[in-house]
């Protein structure tokens, strides 16, 4: 069953309810697509221009912690700011651990979001170098829709893996 259909997170507003239980339903799309993945499933691609798994899963985590940076109002350390120039560059690594840095980084998140407080989702914050002015509640919703779309990806590209051999 889909996560929404659980309703509003105990004990939480339905505006943070919505966000964690988008971020459950990553979290299973990630878990069901992505843990039994042979390692070199994690970097195969049918086309070079395709991003494959590994650089896909890396992304969804360290991206969605820039963003949960943005919108608790502080800035992206350095070292992770400049692991986003290359997030989507193959390194090889084992797919496990890219897995589970992703999820660790996602429970990261998940702890930041049930830490906002209804009085911040209005707060204006600044985003990127060039301090873009962003509401808190559009910076979350821009995580999740952001994740979303790239966990779609994985999807996509875990079904082309599967049917290689028929392609």
């Amino acid at each position: 069953m889909d996560p929404f259909l659980y309703g509003d997170v105990p004990g939480t507003d339905p505006q943070k309810s919505a966000w964690l239980r988008g971020l459950q339903h990553l979290d299973e799309v990630l878990e069901r697509w992505v843990t039994d993945l042979e390692p070199e499933g994690y970097w195969w691609s049918p086309a070079e221009a395709i991003n494959p798994i590994g650089v896909l899963v890396r992304h969804i985590g360290g991206s969605s912690l820039r963003l949960l940076h943005y919108a608790q109002g502080r800035q992206v350390p350095d070292a992770l700011r400049e692991e986003g120039a290359s997030d989507f560059v193959p390194t090889g690594a084992p797919g496990p651990e890219l897995l589970r840095e992703c999820q660790e980084r996602l429970r990261t998140v998940r702890a930041g979001l049930e830490a906002l407080t209804p009085g911040e989702y209005a707060a204006v914050r600044e985003v990127g170098r060039k301090q873009v002015p962003v509401r808190t509640t559009i910076i979350v919703q821009h995580l999740l829709e952001h994740a979303h779309a790239h966990a779609a990806q994985v999807v996509l590209m875990r079904k082309l893996y599967d049917a290689r051999g028929s392609l």
